[in-house]
């Protein structure tokens, strides 16, 4: 017998008992989204997904302990003249710059190395806690923050001062906090490099083909965290327009960031249609600058023609805009990496406005499906727990969760502000989890939406 609030093989929908007062059809992948003509008002939804890194596993996508083993593993890598890390075997590098960076590699793992291992001693308690590249990229980002003035911490004076005690000839007090830069970096590129795999399958993202191709619901909004490429290439192979945030390639072969397009998503000549939001960046994601002229006046502020963008078709990467000018890439893939320091970032350019949109829209919607996160992020738990608290008259907000794991295990291992209320918001019959993984055959856009509708 299961639990209150979970689904199991003996429940409503499996007796395929209909919630009193609503309908349920099936799915049509040609049809329209729907404005809401023709349909009962309590018919038509608004409904938002918040997806983690579980919905990329199923995909053979690297998981956090594969990227945290090889983030581990400095020497493979080596800084490349535009200052990315790259595997040594994936360009031809010229091998006495490989052997003359062979220690600054190795200053990169021992590093790593001590800063893994007071994470550890931190979490000694928590025998299920495992440090993970987030944790290091965290705390390096810390050093080199405080080490520019950016976020000074005078609480970290000790720590520095145990890293240079413990690390004899690693750098000089001036230069840690350098070294922690280009360890965040090293980490960042190690990331999107093993993020670049191609997935293997993609089954189990049908719920979200599915769910787009829904009338009864008059939006559908997909917040990500993840940095991979995994879904929208999967919607977009399936006929779901993908409103991204960036527009249409441009004849150098750059799609350039316009978040405009979020409100102009109703009007899109294809259906169906999704939004996607990537809260925390994405691999493919670029700052552009144009390049001087032959001959032409330096600029006096060559950022300020910055963008971001999406090299959409490398082929066109030495093109050139109506000035002569090529458009090139400005330091690495941009998305979030670490723990707490993301909040900091969220204030930032593209991931400001990409928050301010999650907390408008969720404001504005009544269903929310999490489905491959574990509530490990302080910033997002709190805009779940204030959308969950705080409603505004939209009538009883609910949230499905879809997870394998036991309800007293995800409360356990999620953090404080949210861990407490899963179980009162599932007495309030405002909260199901369906305890399955994405992919199970009985994971169905039918069961999800009946579970959001009942």
């Amino acid at each position: 017998m299961g639990c209150p609030g979970c689904f199991s093989a003996t429940d409503e929908w499996s007796r395929g008992t209909k919630a009193p007062g609503i309908r349920l059809k099936s799915a049509n992948p040609g049809a329209h989204r729907s404005s809401g003509k023709g349909l009962l008002a309590a018919n038509v939804m608004k409904v938002c997904f918040l997806l983690g890194s579980g919905i990329s596993r199923p995909a053979s996508l690297p998981s956090v302990d594969e990227l945290t083993s090889q983030v581990l593993a400095p020497k493979e890598f080596f800084r490349c003249s535009d200052g990315v890390y790259r595997r040594v075997e994936a360009v031809q590098q010229n091998p006495m710059l490989v052997q003359k960076q062979i220690t600054d590699m190795e200053r990169i793992e021992q590093l790593l190395r001590w800063l893994k291992g007071n994470a550890e001693v931190r979490y000694a308690a928590d025998t299920e806690r495992r440090v993970n590249y987030e944790d290091l990229a965290c705390l390096a980002a810390q050093i080199h923050n405080d080490s520019l003035d950016e976020y000074e911490n005078p609480a970290l004076g000790p720590f520095i001062c145990c890293a240079l005690n413990a690390l004899p000839g690693l750098c000089s007090e001036g230069k840690l906090g350098e070294l922690a830069g280009q360890t965040v970096n090293y980490i960042a590129d190690v990331v999107a490099d093993m993020l670049v795999k191609l997935p293997s399958n993609q089954r189990h993202l049908e719920v979200f083909q599915q769910a787009a191709s829904d009338n009864r619901f008059e939006e559908v909004n997909l917040f990500t965290l993840n940095h991979d490429r995994l879904l929208e290439h999967f919607l977009r192979a399936r006929a779901v327009a993908v409103v991204d945030g960036f527009d249409n390639e441009n004849s150098l072969g750059i799609r350039t960031w316009n978040p405009a397009l979020f409100d102009m998503w109703r009007t899109h000549a294809r259906a169906p249609v999704v939004r996607l939001f990537k809260l925390h960046g994405s691999i493919d994601w670029r700052r552009f600058r144009p390049s001087e002229t032959q001959g032409g006046e330096r600029a006096s502020n060559p950022r300020r023609e910055e963008y971001v963008g999406i090299r959409s078709n490398p082929a066109l990467a030495n093109a050139k805009d109506k000035q002569g000018r090529a458009h090139e890439e400005v330091d690495r893939a941009l998305f979030l990496a670490g723990t707490f320091n993301k909040m900091l970032d969220y204030l930032n350019h593209v991931f400001l406005e990409l928050h301010y949109r999650f907390h408008r829209i969720l404001a504005d919607t009544t269903r929310l499906v999490v489905c491959g996160y574990g509530f490990g992020d302080k910033g997002i738990n709190n805009r779940i727990t204030d959308w969950m608290c705080l409603s505004t008259g939209q009538g009883d907000r609910k949230m499905v969760l879809i997870e394998p794991r036991a309800l007293e295990d995800v409360q356990r291992r999620a953090r404080g502000a949210i861990a407490g209320k899963l179980m009162a918001w599932k007495d309030e019959k405002r909260f199901v989890h369906l305890q399955s993984p994405i992919g199970n055959p009985d994971v169905t856009w039918e069961r999800i939406s009946y579970a959001l509708t009942q």
